[in-house]
Order: structure tokens, then C-alpha cells, then sequence
């Protein structure tokens, strides 16, 4: 199948990559540092097609989605996984409007756009389905944060999403990862190896996801640290 991913040039975004490119899939790869895109596209073989942009700014979907269409390349999955964290402060109180805002944008408005742009290539799918990245932060109540209520967002719309595109044959996925380890996040002495989940984990759930019959959907699944998330 063709998968387009966006945050796909590090962390959960790249791991997913690697397992669904071992697993014979086509990728496009989108990602806003064309540096560190570049960087990841050279580790697979062959040809993988990518476009940096930043969904969160106006006109650049516009132009994710016509850079797919001069590369000829029709997604059959679209894997919504780039988003944006805001500051470390832990409030739903004290941020500013526009950083609430910018977490909107990206993590909400975007994802909405995304979808409606590359609707008319999904319905022309044999297989399609869209696999939305939320968070464990979108199902506590106790999260604390910007992040936490667009994650919450995000996954009310894939519910409805979820409802509204079934008797069309596409299929939606709800990923919610709890604490993970990724390129920004290693290892140290306050959190040891083996506490959170490796990228790879997400990774292999989705590409085995797209192994299942075109009539079976996973509408949502939560991974955790085996200890729970931490912050």
C-alpha cells in the first residue's frame, strides 16, 4: 500500500516508517526540518518520495497535498502522527492564548485538513484507513495540560470521524502511546532504560494493524509503560 506519514523524519513518526517500509509498503514522508528529513530518507533503500512543510501554517497542506499529486503518489493510509507539545509548563491555566492556539492548529485543525484533502484519494482505495496519533494524555483527567486537551479533541473527532466514514469502507484508527522513548527523550538517570515504550512498539502495532481483512478496524487502542505513564 501507499502510507503517507507526517512527523515522519523522527521518533514514533520514523519507527513506524522503518516497520511498515520492511513490511514492502510505499511511503511519502512528511516532516517540517528538511535537514532531519533528509537524514531519514537516506537510511532506507531505494527511492522514498518526502516534502517538508509545517502543517500548522496556512497554505502548506495546500502544498503537501499538490507535491503527493505532481509525485503521482495516491495514498491508501494516511498516518496523522506529527504534533506539537508546547512548553513544559504543566497548566491549563497559566499558557498563553497563542501557544493554546499553535497546540490547536497543529494538533486538531491540521489532522481535519489532512483528511479532508486527501479524502478523494482514500475513497479510491481498495484498502483505506487513516491512523490518527493521540495520546494517553487524551484519556486522563488528571494530565494537566495544553497538550492533554487537544489530544482530548483529537480523539473525539476520530470517534465521529470513525462514525461518519464507515459506510464509505474507510476505516479509522485511534492510537493513544503513553510514555515513549524517542530521539528528544532517551534514557537517563531519572528515567532508566526499559521504563517507557520504545518508538519501535507503536511502529509494529500499526504496521500489523494493516494486516487485518478490509472488513475488520481497530477503532482504539491505548499502550502504555508496563509501570505506567510518568512524567
Amino acid at each position: 500500500m501507499k502510507i503517507l506519514i507526517t512527523g515522519g523524519s523522527q521518533g514514533i513518526g520514523l519507527a513506524m516508517a522503518k516497520e511498515l517500509h520492511s513490511a514492502g509498503h510505499e511511503l511519502f514522508l512528511v516532516a517540517r526540518d528538511p535537514g532531519r528529513l533528509d537524514i531519514a530518507i537516506k537510511g532506507f533503500p531505494g527511492n522514498v518520495p518526502c516534502f517538508a512543510c509545517d502543517i500548522g501554517k496556512e497554505g502548506q497542506i495546500e502544498e503537501l497535498i499538490n507535491a503527493t499529486t505532481q509525485k503521482d503518489f495516491h495514498p491508501d493510509v494516511i498516518i496523522l502522527n506529527a504534533a506539537a507539545f508546547g512548553g513544559s509548563e504543566r497548566s491549563v491555566l497559566k499558557p498563553s492564548p497563542d501557544e493554546f492556539r499553535k497546540l490547536l492548529e497543529v494538533n486538531v485543525l491540521a489532522n481535519y485538513q489532512l483528511v479532508q484533502g486527501f479524502m478523494d484519494s482514500l475513497k479510491k482505495s481498495k484498502y483505506p484507513r487513516i491512523v490518527i496519533m493521540g495520546s494517553t494524555a487524551g484519556v486522563r483527567v488528571d494530565d494537566g495540560s495544553l497538550y492533554g486537551i487537544t489530544k482530548w479533541a483529537l480523539r473525539s473527532y476520530a470517534y465521529f470521524l470513525r462514525n461518519e466514514l464507515k459506510h464509505l469502507g474507510v476505516g479509522v484508527t485511534l492510537i493513544n502511546p503513553g510514555g515513549t522513548f524517542t530521539q528528544k527523550r532517551v534514557p537517563d538517570e531519572k528515567t532508566p532504560a526499559g521504563r517507557l515504550l520504545e518508538a519501535s512498539d507503536i511502529g509494529k502495532l500499526v504496521a500489523a494493524i494493516l494486516t487485518l481483512s478490509p472488513q475488520a478496524v481497530v477503532e482504539e487502542l491505548n499502550i502504555r509503560p508496563l509501570l505506567g505513564d510518568t512524567y
